[in-house]
């Protein structure tokens, strides 16, 4: 049996809600919150209302919400804006060890379906976590059993368009009731438009590369309900998905399957569900300035300097030193660590253009040097070291192991509720936001998720 079948063969075996672990329920309905809020926060951006006057431009009329527009359209174009809107402020869920989003992609796809022909939750929720572990899995199938601290470099550059792609797929498939062939199907037709590159950042491109992954994978099951074929064998083959994207001599795909749920990725390696709309490799630096900073009523024009060191991973995660855009800000721990002092927390607005080029936060920038000094291990993968040293002479120095929102340290129910408030407070009446919360929460109990995904709406 090949990957493709015996991948197809795993969502249809497992699709069933009694399957899942308890754990892997309560977590995934938290991750589903985190998305549903991040793509709020996204709709009062200028790229979330550019994309949606695009689908409008196609005439992408139907059934499925766009998150926070208060529109409709079809369940392709609702994938494709609302998986970008997830990922556009770099706010969503991560799987780190295996570099992925899982949600941007995942959650489009089962929310667009679910809606459209009124699905319950149940399902809705089995699909979302079968699809969120396919991907997590699949980026991470060159190094299943490395000893790797966090994600290494491989031929794969966009994780979240490969994978993600497959991983939507699936859950798409499993909604619309497709059969063994037809999943097979569907997955070779989404492994020919699966891709993403790394260079596109640092821009907007980057969220709709997994904004088109999940429109991928309601493209791809539907199309293949519809008759559509493509190669059964589209993963494994010679000049497929593993070969073109990962090295197919090279990954593990027996491991992969020996694997697969067992146990949940989301539970094993956990997942973060961030406090600060950034790169990730910066929160443990946020931390630990942030603990001085509060500690100590630092206010920043006692600041004479600040150093920061961080893992080697982490300053190559960060890699931009003089941001001219706030897509570029995000990836910046100089201009991250300025903000800080600042401002305070990190939040959506630091991250515009115009606070970029701000001339405070440009001086407070200088102010700020950045080494790769830490060493990293296998319990501790990313921690950082600030010390601030004050106008008056005196050193502050502060170590910070693991960040909030870190699976070690993760959102409890009340500060993701906090997250959901702040970044739908535009968009949503407070009884919408209540009753959108309490929706994903109780999810499984739901019989038709039209409702609800409809509340999303704004």
């Amino acid at each position: 049996m090949g990957f493709t079948e015996r991948l197809a063969r795993f969502a249809l075996d497992n699709n069933s809600f009694d399957k899942l672990p308890p754990d892997v329920v309560l977590l995934s309905k938290e991750m589903m919150v985190n998305a549903a809020a991040v793509a709020l926060a996204a709709a009062a951006q200028p790229e979330g209302r550019t994309l949606t006057q695009f689908v409008q431009e196609m005439q992408g009329n139907g059934k499925c919400t766009i998150i926070g527009m208060g529109l409709r359209t079809s369940p392709v174009y609702a994938a494709l804006t609302n998986g970008t809107m997830v990922h556009l402020l770099d706010f969503d869920d991560e799987i780190t060890p295996r570099g992925i989003h899982p949600s941007c992609t995942v959650f489009p796809a089962v929310m667009a379906l679910g809606e459209m022909n009124g699905i319950e939750g149940k399902d809705v929720l089995t699909a979302y976590a079968i699809g969120c572990e396919v991907t997590s899995k699949l980026a991470g199938i060159d190094r299943l059993n490395a000893p790797a601290l966090y994600p290494v470099s491989s031929p794969c550059r966009h994780r979240d368009g490969v994978a993600g792609a497959i991983g939507a797929t699936l859950a798409a498939a499993l909604l619309l009731n497709l059969d063994q062939e037809q999943i097979e199907n569907a997955l070779g037709i989404a492994c020919g438009a699966a891709a993403g590159i790394s260079a596109n950042l640092a821009s907007g491109a980057r969220a709709l590369q997994c904004g088109r992954a999940a429109m991928n994978g309601v493209m791809a099951a539907s199309l293949a309900q519809q008759g559509c074929t493509g190669a059964r064998n589209a993963i494994e083959a010679v000049g497929g998905l593993l070969d073109v994207h990962w090295n197919r001599d090279k990954v593990d795909q027996e491991g992969f399957f020996a694997q697969l749920a067992d146990p949940y990725d989301i539970i094993d390696l956990g997942v973060t569900l961030k406090l600060y709309p950034c790169e990730s490799a910066s929160h443990t630096a946020i931390d630990a300035l942030l603990q001085l900073t509060q500690q100590y009523q630092i206010e920043s024009g006692q600041v004479a300097s600040v150093h920061v060191g961080v893992t080697p991973r982490a300053l190559g995660c960060l890699p931009f030193v003089t941001p001219q855009n706030g897509w570029e800000a995000r990836f910046c721990l100089s201009y991250i660590m300025a903000a800080t002092l600042l401002y305070g927390p990190p939040l959506i607005d630091h991250f515009s253009d115009a606070a970029v080029q701000d001339g405070e936060v440009r001086q407070m920038m200088d102010r700020v040097s950045v080494e790769a000094a830490e060493t990293p291990t296998r319990l501790i993968p990313n921690p950082s070291t600030v010390a601030i040293t004050l106008s008056d002479g005196r050193r502050l120095q502060n170590r910070v192991e693991f960040a909030q929102g870190q699976p070690e340290l993760p959102l409890d129910a009340a500060e993701l509720d906090a997250k959901f408030l702040y970044c739908s407070r535009y968009i949503l009446p407070a009884d919408h936001i209540e009753e959108a919360i309490d929706s994903f929460r109780n999810l499984e109990n739901i019989d038709n998720v039209t409702g609800m995904a409809s509340v999303l709406g704004g």
